[in-house]
């Protein structure tokens, strides 16, 4: 049985081999789930990610200084 997680995008609760680890290292926010990195981490779908970009739910989940990884960048996002 794998642990359940909440989504920060649509904060559905799946099984934490469905979402992706997301880490802060130093001010910028980071894929951590291969390999696990160390840290305080959040879970989101990888179809959340707009979402959780548009909701603010990173800053919340990090602190106001993170920001998002441009390799993680949704398309859409990335371009404004």
């Amino acid at each position: 049985m794998n642990p359940i997680r909440t989504c920060i995008g649509c904060r559905a609760r799946d099984e934490q081999s469905l979402l992706l680890r997301l880490v802060r290292r130093s001010d910028v926010v980071v894929d951590g789930t291969t390999p696990r990195l160390e840290g305080r981490g959040a879970y989101v779908h990888a179809g959340c990610l707009g979402l959780a970009v548009k909701r603010q739910a990173i800053r919340r989940a990090f602190g106001a200084a993170a920001t998002l990884d441009p390799a993680l960048m949704p398309t859409d996002e990335a371009s404004r």
